[in-house]
């Protein structure tokens, strides 16, 4: 039965008056009738049309239980209310109310973009566009006009108003930090957020769909890069002092000192004026430098808050001397019992000379070889245990049964396992390669200095490691500086050292023979055509050994052709030939000369066929040289005139040596990593060096070696913000550069 027809069955004949007129209330014995045109309330459906690629709506107008919606037809369909007794309302839709609303939406949506669609009736939709975009655009406005909006089926309502809060409480590394969304009328709802609404400055509360201030997406979407989860939750390291800035406005008056503790600690770790100025310890042998003076005082201020940190002063600026200055300070002041440094094998002895140079009363002890104790016990009077990275991994379990006052990384870049490093005292690393370094070599060296500032590894990978790396997204990389700054203090030589002689780089190219030409072309063209095949089948990260091996046997093959199969020995090596009269013209002036190269090979073809012919005097270093030949060497050359030439392994021979007394430096073979090649360089180019340095990097043209060098300019923004590993450095690369260095 139709509310009509119980109408005219519950009461007499004068209500089909009624029913006929209906702006007139009528009464009758029974009860009295009343007409009702209510304006309604109006939702806004948004939909997304997947088969034509738009954005459709639909209004739908809410009369009580009833709803009806703007493609209906409009018959003047009606409900009957009874929560009066003797008094039923007739309620009435109101059409003209409901055609003033559809022009005002129709005129709206048009100026913003929509355009109309025929189908069985015509209607207005937004072509090319996303819902997210149109409530960027409009949800404000229609909300704050009044209308309800509903998007899909997903949520009940869209609303404006209310704001997001945060809650925190701390543990002793962290803090716990919920986002929630607190309604107007003071309901606390869990926030869902979802990356592409946040776009639109929209989060998720329960069934509704919030709108949100700009200020409240901005803060949110940097939460979610720093780790907030989808449900608005965060950890943070209580030395993360980006994000701690970022929520101090929203704690500021709350009952947790701690949060306000850290936040005056970041700002006093980056006004590095507000430092005290410590005296030197009068221990010390030697002269600090200003900036050495205050990289001194920066590890006394670290000391006192028991902060962790990285020295990444530039390679030669003296950062063992700062280090055995603190050390030689805290001795002084009765807080240094027993420390572990750990160092480069090829740095031992290094280190245990300007120990002994700069801080005599200090006592150390070596931790190295057969021979070395397997009792702690040997060492209770000693302040600093010096240990390889390759021994420490060896005896690891020894030395994690005790707890040191510092562990100390020297090169710290070459930090491996860090979980099997954890100990039971204050760290501190020195490197001179901090941020340029391949990101994650970044992440093992901060997840051991501070765990959990970076995250995880796969966090970090997501929200750091690929936008860096593979979209070189500035806004990322500044994050990261702006995370790791605090803790680490870096100068550079220009900036500091005014004095410093000059240094020049010099490349000299040298062009192949026939014979060498015709067999490098040979193996260029048969390797180009099998990586190109190779990639086209499996990928490049798949292909990267292939790549590697074909690019190392063209290396190779520009150096000397032996080095691929002996019976090329009788081919001449252009490379070989220049390399020997530029060190004739060198050692005819009477310099130093240190010789790098990456192969062990190379240096024992010019060991044998050139230094020990024409009788020059010699020191060497590779990866097998020991300790003790080591030490010898350096020393040697460093003090005996009539050692002229230095043959040093790249990667073991340029790391942590002072080599000034040379005042040129060869690379005979151009590595991908160029901040290995600077680190050569460096090894005379620092702190005692009175000559002006000359660095040749030797080049053979139309070869591998000069696409390289191409190749490094192309990625120059990558090679300069994050020097990368030879691994990783494929990763960057298209199909089209790899085709390049085989061209």
């Amino acid at each position: 039965m139709s509310p009509v027809e119980r109408i005219r069955a519950t009461t007499n004949l004068k209500i089909i008056d009624a029913l006929n007129h209906p702006d007139i209330s009528v009464s009758c014995s029974m009860q009295t009738i009343t007409n009702k045109y209510p304006a309604p309330k109006v939702v806004i459906k948004f939909v997304e049309n997947e088969n034509y690629g738009r954005i459709e709506y639909t209004l739908i107008f809410k009369y009580g239980y009833d709803s009806f919606d703007n493609a209906a037809p409009k018959k003047e369909n009606m409900h009957i209310d009874y929560s009066i007794p003797d008094n039923p309302v007739i309620v009435w839709r109101n059409t003209d109310y409901e055609n003033e609303i559809e022009n005002y939406c129709r005129d709206l949506f048009i100026k913003n973009g929509a355009s109309k669609a025929w189908g069985y009736t015509p209607k207005y939709v937004f072509e090319r566009q996303s819902i997210y975009n149109i409530l960027l655009k409009l949800g404000e406005k229609l909300i704050s006009d009044g209308f309800e909006i509903c998007i899909k089926d997903e949520f009940n309502n869209v609303k404006l108003g209310g704001k997001i809060k945060f809650s925190i409480s701390a543990e002793i590394d962290w803090f716990d930090i919920s986002a929630i969304y607190a309604a107007d009328d003071g309901t606390e709802i869990k926030l869902k957020i979802d990356r592409k609404l946040l776009d639109s400055q929209f989060v998720k509360a329960g069934s509704s769909l919030i709108y949100i201030s700009k200020e409240n997406a901005d803060k949110l979407k940097e939460l979610l890069g720093q780790g907030m989860t989808d449900d608005g939750e965060i950890k943070v390291s209580k030395y993360n002092f980006h994000v701690i800035d970022q929520l101090y406005d929203e704690f500021r008056d709350s009952e947790n000192g701690r949060f306000t503790d850290a936040k005056n600690l970041g700002e006093k770790l980056r006004n590095f004026k507000t430092i005290e100025k410590l005296e030197i310890p009068k221990n010390f042998v030697g002269v600090l430098r200003d900036y050495q003076h205050a990289g001194f005082n920066w590890l006394g201020f670290l000391h006192r808050f028991s902060v962790n940190g990285c020295l990444a002063d530039d390679m030669g600026l003296g950062k063992t001397v700062q280090t055995l200055a603190f050390l030689q300070f805290l001795k002084e002041k009765k807080e240094l019992n027993l420390s572990l440094l750990i160092v480069p094998v090829s740095t031992i002895g290094n280190w245990d000379n300007e120990i002994k140079k700069f801080t005599p009363k200090l006592k150390s002890a070596i931790h190295h070889g057969a021979a070395r104790t397997d009792s702690l016990d040997m060492y209770k009077k000693t302040d600093i245990i010096i240990i390889s990275y390759h021994t420490l991994r060896n005896d690891i379990e020894f030395f994690l049964e005790h707890s040191f006052d510092y562990v100390i990384l020297d090169e710290a870049q070459n930090i491996k396992n860090v979980n099997s490093l954890v100990f039971k005292s204050v760290r501190m690393l020195l490197t001179g390669t901090p941020i340029e370094n391949n990101t994650l070599e970044l992440w093992a060296q901060f997840d051991y200095l501070l765990p959990g500032l970076l995250g995880s590894q796969s966090f970090f990978k997501s929200f750091f490691s690929r936008p860096i790396e593979t979209f070189k997204d500035k806004k990322v990389t500044e994050r990261l500086r702006n995370t790791i700054f605090p803790f680490i203090l870096r100068r550079k030589k220009e900036e500091v050292l005014k004095e410093l002689p000059e240094k020049t780089e010099i490349i000299l190219q040298s062009e192949m023979g026939s014979e060498q030409k015709k067999l490098y072309e040979k193996h260029r063209d048969t390797f180009r055509a099998m990586i190109l095949k190779k990639i086209d089948e499996d990928g490049i990260n798949k292909s990267a050994i292939h790549i590697f091996s074909a690019l190392l046997r063209l290396r190779q093959l520009a150096l000397f052709p032996a080095l691929i199969d002996d019976k090329f020995k009788k081919i001449e090596s252009c490379k070989f030939e220049q390399l020997k009269e530029t060190i004739d013209e060198i050692l005819a002036e009477d310099h130093k000369i240190l010789f790098f190269s990456q192969f062990v090979e190379v240096l024992k073809i010019i060991r044998e066929s050139y230094i020990e012919k024409k009788n020059i005097k010699y020191s060497y270093i590779d990866g097998s040289t020991g300790m003790l030949e080591r030490k010898k060497g350096i020393e040697a050359f460093q003090t005996d005139k009539d050692i002229k030439v230095f043959l040093l392994s790249l990667k073991t021979g340029a790391f942590g040596i002072n080599l000034t007394a040379a005042d040129y430096v060869i690379i005979f073979d151009p590595w991908w990593n160029p901040a290995v090649e600077s680190q050569a360089v460096d090894r005379a180019h620092r702190i005692g060096q009175t000559s002006k340095v000359i660095a040749y990097k030797l080049i053979v043209k139309d070869t591998v070696e000069e696409k390289i060098l191409e190749l490094q300019n192309k990625k120059k923004e990558l090679v300069r913000e994050l020097i990368t590993s030879e691994a990783s450095f494929f990763k960057t690369l298209t199909k089209n550069d790899i085709a390049k260095l085989f061209e």
